[in-house]
Order: structure tokens, then sequence, then C-alpha cells
């Protein structure tokens, strides 16, 4: 396999001997991160092997493989003929989790499983893994200063931990290969398919209730889904990103009540920002037990993507604002989609 420059797009694209691009495969095609890369990839004109637990709708050109990979066999090739592998599968937040040992089921998934295809793609001659981590594995808030990608590590649950200690092994294992590797920490993604907070976030803008949150001062660094595939994309295809950690957001960072009127613009909604005192807003959240979501919501977390700016000549092709409001209008057109059927 080469690298080469492909003038066309602008991007560099992994090249096999026969000079055709890369053949890339995607764990966890089927959620919400997955879906959209493998359609960027195709679109790419790359090779794109699904890895899925159940078929699903996917564009023609993209390759499905029903595979459960938790139960992986030790010799599995399930890799076989990639030359690059984008490793989104995991065990991610779990709201009211019941299970007995809940760091030891994280790790299970996120580390033990990746630890699994790590050894698989090394069988079949991949090239280049490329980890999904979390900003969690940086903290939940930014102090002083924008977290980077030279700051000390600062899980702070147990999925970030999971992902932390699933990036160590990474680095441990993978220099003894062929193989190179890449380890990419997003912030919040969002789109209009997105789950967890993001959803309950589409939803509210969706009501034009009044909303409390115009004393909420803190910034975020969000993450749109169409940046985060174009930058996997660079991940996976750019020389210099390998062996490299990587922070990313969106270049905007925005306050909560300027992300609901974004949502809301796209949607035509207008959305009713109360100036409403924080620490009244916090404590109406502590006593309908949503304590936890508020702190998540109103932290401020910023993130610095210099790096990416400087190591890979990435830039954001979407701003929040715009990106925020295509969320909205999307969601709001698959909701009257649902209702047409």
């Amino acid at each position: 396999m080469s690298w080469q420059r492909s003038f066309s797009s602008g991007n560099y694209i992994v090249q096999n001997n026969q000079g055709e691009a890369s053949h890339i495969a995607v764990t966890g095609a089927n959620g919400f991160i997955g879906r959209q890369l493998c359609i960027h990839l195709s679109e790419q004109q790359h090779q794109v092997r699904a890895i899925v637990r159940a078929k699903g709708t996917q564009p023609v050109k993209i390759t499905q493989v029903v595979q459960d990979l938790a139960a992986l066999a030790p010799d599995s090739r399930v890799f076989e003929g990639c030359d690059v592998v984008v490793h989104l599968a995991g065990r991610a937040h779990v709201l009211h989790d019941e299970v007995a040992d809940p760091l030891a089921e994280f790790r299970k998934v996120n580390v033990e499983l990746t630890r699994h295809l790590i050894a698989d793609a090394a069988r079949c001659g991949v090239k280049r893994f490329v980890f999904v981590s979390s900003i969690g594995v940086n903290g939940n808030a930014s102090a002083g200063h924008p977290f980077t990608e030279k700051d000390a590590a600062a899980p702070h649950d147990l999925y970030a931990i999971s992902k932390y200690e699933a990036e160590q092994m990474i680095r441990e294992l993978i220099p003894a290969s062929e193989m190179q590797f890449v380890i990419v920490r997003p912030t919040l993604v969002f789109g209009p398919d997105a789950p967890g907070n993001f959803s309950l976030l589409l939803k509210l803008a969706a009501k034009s209730l009044p909303l409390p949150f115009g004393r909420i001062l803190a910034r975020r660094s969000l993450l749109s889904i169409w940046n985060l595939v174009d930058f996997l994309h660079v991940c996976a295809t750019h020389p210099a990103a390998a062996g490299e950690t990587f922070l990313v957001s969106d270049e905007q960072n925005l306050m909560l009540g300027d992300i609901f009127r974004h949502i809301g613009s796209g949607m035509g909604k207008k959305q009713y920002i109360l100036p409403i005192p924080a620490a009244v807003v916090r404590g109406m959240a502590t006593l309908c037990g949503k304590k936890q979501m508020y702190a998540k919501l109103t932290a401020q977390l910023l993130v610095d993507t210099s790096k990416a700016r400087s190591v890979l000549g990435w830039r954001a092709p979407y701003n929040s604002s715009a990106a925020l409001e295509r969320a909205g209008r999307e969601y709001i057109s698959g909701k009257m989609n649902e209702t047409s059927i």
C-alpha cells in the first residue's frame, strides 16, 4: 500500500498496489456515527466494509458483514483484505445501568474487544487502526484553558476510564506490529438522529417551551456528525496522522441558549430562553433528579484543535451554527416523514 495525493478531492487517500482507493472497514457501522461514516467514505470512492450486527439499509457500494464482534473466534479474519479499520463499536454511556459491575462491563467491550480486533487486524495485514475514543478521557470540564492533546488524562466516569485504558493498550500493542494507529477524542457529537443528551435538546427545541438557560454562560465545543466523518476520513488516509492522538471539535464555541436558538432556527420554531439565575436552574434540576444531566450540559468544555490544523491541515468544513440548524431541520423533516407513513 502506498500514500498518494488525490488532487481531485484535496485529501490524501490510501491506494493499494493496483492504484485503487483503499478498502476501509468500519465497526459499529449501523450506529449513529457509523452510518454517516460509511456513506461519506463511499462517496470518497473508498471500498467500505460495514461490520454490523444485523443487515440494514446502506448504499449499494457498501459491503455489509454481519458479525457479532463479541463472539470473535481466536483465529478470526474479519478484516481480510482491508487496508484501514475505523473502530467505532463499543459500550457507551448507559442510563440506569443494572449490571453488577459496570466498570468490568465497560472494560469487556471497550478494552478487551478492541484487543481482539487489533489481533485480527494484525493477522489480516491491516495498515492502520483508527480508534474513536472520547473527550471524556481529558475530563468533564476544561478549567483554565481549552483541552489539548498535551494535557494529562483525567477520565471522569467509568466509560471514559475504559476508553483511556483502551488507548493505553493500543499504544503498547500496535507499535510492536507493522500497523499504524490513530486515536481520536471527539467532543459531544450532534446530528438529527444523535442519541443521548443531544436527542433531549432536539425534543425540547421542537416543543418551543420557555427554557431557563439565559444565564448559563459556560461555552462548549461541539462536533457535528458531518465534521466528524470528514475528520475520520482524514485520519484514515493522511500519512501524518500515524501514531498520533487528536482532539476534534467544530471551530465555534457556543452557550447552551445559543445552541437552542440555532436548532430552533432550523426547525422554524422560536426559542424562548429565559434569564433565570444558574443556581436556581441547578436547584430545579436537582429536585427533578436531573443533576448529572444538568452538570454535563452546562459545564464549560472547550477544545483546542490546533494540532489537527497544523499536522493534518484539517479545518472543519461546517460551522456549528449552520450544522445545528441543519440538525434541527432534518430532525423535523424526519418526524414529518414518520407521521406521513
